[in-house]
């Protein structure tokens, strides 16, 4: 999977860093090493091997939307009054409570005990019998006393009922545990998960292409810097060349056979050669620059790639086998529009879901301080509470309506898009069949130009030799032969890159 390739990226960025390590001392690289450094520096490719980490998560957050969620809530509270259930004149009244009593007792005992004084049947029974009088005095003389108590007695309970009525809620601690497990949501779940599914699988698409870039780019400074080497060293023969032939026209000319106008004009020509040495000097020093940079190295590192001292490119026969089925399996374009097109369609479910009713399982325990469960005091108590709780979307105005038709209408552009795709696929190999004919062709021209240019630079020679042929018409065959080489170098580097190319159309580039 490519979310593990991150160590073994590592591993090879080690390979990289010896290989640096050893080219920079002039190892020769093979163009097969040149993409291996290539693909481990490219910062685009670390990027879209992050994404692909970056989609391993969100696959692995959805995933959890499955299980329950367990959360805990706390907090503190601190007011600066309490709550009175009573207003204060009433709390007073209820703290009053003894002496208001105590007061209408003691005037009501009062008045009995005066209308008892006052009658004279009570008055006769007193005086003749003293233990009653007795009693009768201390009864009047502990009454005060009996009624104070009473008084005071209810004044407390009057207070404290007052008390009772006034709730302590300064500092209040409430806290709570809680569990949510979804039985249905319309399925937006299960929508979510194949969304972020399809997405990794988009990134991983994503970094192939990434690689596929990096492969062409480093193909084509590749095959530049030994185009550019193999120019260098016909321009170096071809310079070798014309100083030869002005020594001849030298010599000729000290022995009358040449004028010194065949000597301008082979000079002429000798130090245009050297000036376009120099340019394909300073033109391969660029190059191996440039390819030094995508495979991550010192720009003045001294490489030598593997073809550069090649004086006959290779162009394999490799013959590539496809099918449009095959296309459409490796093509990176359209596999990532396919998985668009998939993703599209589910979105259309999570859109659709958010209209559905919705069913969750709900547990709780709760603790609060004060607590209400035996009275209202101030301790912490708590209890447990589990239920089921629904949510059924009853009129929207048509929102939902529209907004799953909008999301099927994006669906629908995801599809045709991936439609005009294929076509323009199908257009760009059969572009690439044709460039590789053509580079086939312009090959097999270039070669027999080669074979007349030789023939014809030979002629001249010898006739330049018998001094039958003048210089003029030498310089034309070294010329042509020289044309007809640069063109054969670059016939076989656009017949190598033309099956690069191909192989990229078609998905089939490693």
């Amino acid at each position: 999977m490519r979310y593990y390739s991150i160590r073994i990226r590592m591993i090879a960025a080690l390979a990289v860093a010896m290989l640096a390590q050893v080219a920079s001392a002039g190892t020769v690289l093979t163009l097969q090493e040149c993409r291996d450094l290539a693909l481990d520096n490219n910062k685009q490719s670390l990027i879209a091997q992050e994404r692909v980490n970056a989609a391993e998560y969100d696959r692995r957050a959805a995933v959890a939307n499955y299980l329950p969620k367990v959360s805990a809530t706390g907090a503190y509270l601190r007011n600066s009054d309490n709550i009175s259930l009573i207003s204060a004149d009433q709390a007073a009244m209820l703290s009053g409570l003894g002496s208001a009593v105590g007061s209408s007792l003691g005037n009501s005992i009062g008045s009995v005990m005066q209308g008892l004084m006052a009658s004279p049947t009570i008055g006769q029974m007193l005086a003749s019998d003293p233990q009653l009088a007795g009693l009768f005095a201390q009864l009047q003389q502990s009454l005060p006393d009996k009624l104070a108590g009473i008084t005071e007695g209810l004044n407390a309970i009057g207070s404290e009922l007052a008390e009772s009525f006034e709730l302590d809620i300064q500092n209040v601690y409430v806290g709570m545990v809680s569990v949510e497990e979804p039985l249905y949501v319309g399925g937006k779940i299960r929508a979510y998960n194949k969304v972020t599914q399809l997405a990794k699988e988009l990134a991983e698409i994503q970094l192939d292409g990434e690689d596929q870039k990096v492969l062409v780019t480093t193909d084509e400074a590749y095959w530049q810097v030994v185009s550019i080497a193999n120019k260098l060293r016909l321009a170096e023969k071809y310079a070798e060349v014309l100083r030869k032939l002005d020594s001849d026209v030298e010599k000729m000319k000290a022995e009358g056979v040449a004028t010194a106008s065949d000597q301008l004009a082979v000079r002429v020509e000798l130090n245009q050669a050297e000036m376009t040495l120099v340019k394909a000097q300073n033109g391969l020093a660029l190059s191996k620059m440039l390819l030094c940079q995508l495979i991550g190295m010192d720009l003045h590192s001294d490489i030598t790639l593997a073809d550069e001292e090649n004086t006959e490119l290779v162009v394999a026969d490799d013959a590539i086998e496809y099918t449009d089925e095959t296309i459409q399996e490796n093509r990176v374009e359209l596999r990532s529009l396919q998985l668009a097109a998939q993703m599209y369609g589910q979105k259309v479910n999570i859109v659709r879901a958010d209209y559905l009713p919705t069913v969750a399982l709900m547990g709780a325990y709760s603790v609060t301080n004060p607590s209400s469960f035996n009275g209202f005091e101030n301790k912490f108590g708590g209890m447990l509470s589990a239920g089921v709780v629904a949510r059924i979307p009853l009129f929207h105005f048509g929102e939902g309506v529209n907004k799953v038709r909008r999301a099927q209408s994006d669906a629908l552009i995801a599809q045709y898009q991936l439609e005009e795709a294929k076509g323009k696929v199908s257009l760009q190999v059969t572009q690439y069949e044709h460039k590789i004919e053509e580079a086939e062709a312009r090959l097999a021209k270039a070669e027999k130009l080669i074979e007349n240019a030789e023939e014809n630079q030979r002629i001249a020679t010898i006739g330049f030799q018998e001094g039958v042929v003048e210089s003029a018409t030498v310089l034309k065959a070294q010329t042509a032969w020289l044309q007809a080489k640069s063109e054969e170098v670059d016939a076989r580097i656009d017949r190598i890159m033309a099956g690069v190319y191909l192989r990229q159309a078609t998905g089939l580039l490693k």
